[in-house]
C-alpha cells in the first residue's frame, strides 16, 4: 500500500517549473526580436553624387608661320612725269652696232641674230613684277652697242637702272653708258663690271656733267672673253631711264 503522504509533491517544485518556463518564453521573446530587427535592418543606399560633365576641348589649329617672302631686285619707282629718257621704250629707235656693223633694229624674229641682239625681256622669269621694264642685251660679238636719239642733259638729270645678268646663265661683262656729243666725236663714259654671282647693281648717276648739252647716248655692253655660246654674257639693264627731279 502506498503512504500518500511520502508522495505528495514537495512545496517548491511548481514555483521553479514556472520560472523555468517564464524563462524560455523570455528567451524565445528575445531571439524574436533580434531576428526581427535584423530582418527589418536595410542599409540605406548612399545619395548618388550627379556624374561629373565632360567638357570637350576645343581643337586649336595651328597658325603656320610662312617665311617672308624674299624681296624682289629692287627697280626704280619714279613717277613717269620724272622719266625725261625712257631706253626700253626707245628701243626700236636706236641705232644698233656691233663695232663692226650696223644692225637692223627690232628685226623679225626669223631675221638673223648673229651680229648681236636686244629685245624687251618678260621680268617674270628674273624673279622681279610683272610689267617691269628690261632690256636684254646679247652681244654674240665682243660688244653691242644701241645708240639712242638726240637728248639735251638738264641740271640734275641721273640715270637710274638696275644692271645684272640672266639668272642661271654664265656672265663676265662690262655694261656702260657712253655718248656721241654734238660733232660726233664718241665718248666713253660711266662703266660698271659684272659677272656671275655678283649682287645687282643699283645705278644712280649723277650726268650733271653734261648739263646744256646735247648728246646720243649710247648703252653698251662689252666682252674681254671668247663667247661659248649665246646664252652666256646675255646683260640686263632693268627699268634704265633718265631720272629728271620735277620742279
Amino acid at each position: 500500500m502506498v503512504n500518500k503522504e511520502k508522495i505528495a509533491v514537495g512545496p517548491h517544485r511548481p514555483f521553479r517549473t514556472l520560472r523555468l518556463l517564464f524563462s524560455l518564453i523570455l528567451i524565445f521573446v528575445l531571439l524574436s526580436a533580434c531576428t526581427m530587427a535584423f530582418a527589418t535592418v536595410t542599409a540605406t543606399p548612399s545619395e548618388a553624387l550627379p556624374s561629373p560633365s565632360v567638357t570637350t576641348v576645343p581643337t586649336v589649329t595651328l597658325i603656320p608661320t610662312v617665311p617672308p617672302l624674299p624681296s624682289p631686285t629692287s627697280i626704280p619707282s619714279d613717277p613717269p612725269a620724272t622719266i625725261a629718257m625712257d631706253f626700253v621704250a626707245l628701243l626700236c629707235n636706236a641705232d644698233w652696232m656691233n663695232g663692226v656693223r650696223h644692225l637692223t633694229p627690232c628685226p623679225s624674229g626669223s631675221a638673223d641674230q648673229s651680229g648681236g641682239y636686244a629685245a624687251r625681256q618678260d621680268p617674270v622669269p628674273e624673279g622681279l613684277p610683272a610689267g617691269t621694264p628690261i632690256l636684254l642685251m646679247i652681244p654674240n660679238a665682243n660688244a653691242l652697242f644701241l645708240r639712242y636719239p638726240s637728248f639735251t642733259v638738264a641740271a640734275n638729270d641721273r640715270l637710274r637702272a638696275t644692271l645684272l645678268c640672266k639668272t642661271a646663265s654664265p656672265c663676265e661683262v662690262e655694261f656702260a653708258l657712253e655718248y656721241y656729243d654734238a660733232k660726233g666725236k664718241y665718248h666713253e663714259f660711266l662703266k660698271w663690271d659684272y659677272k656671275t654671282d655678283d649682287p645687282p647693281i643699283e645705278v644712280d648717276a649723277d650726268l650733271s656733267a653734261l648739263t646744256g648739252q646735247k648728246v646720243d647716248f649710247v648703252l653698251t655692253l662689252r666682252l674681254f672673253h671668247a663667247i661659248e655660246d649665246s646664252q652666256h654674257d646675255n646683260g640686263l639693264w632693268v627699268a634704265p631711264h633718265i631720272f629728271r627731279p620735277s620742279l
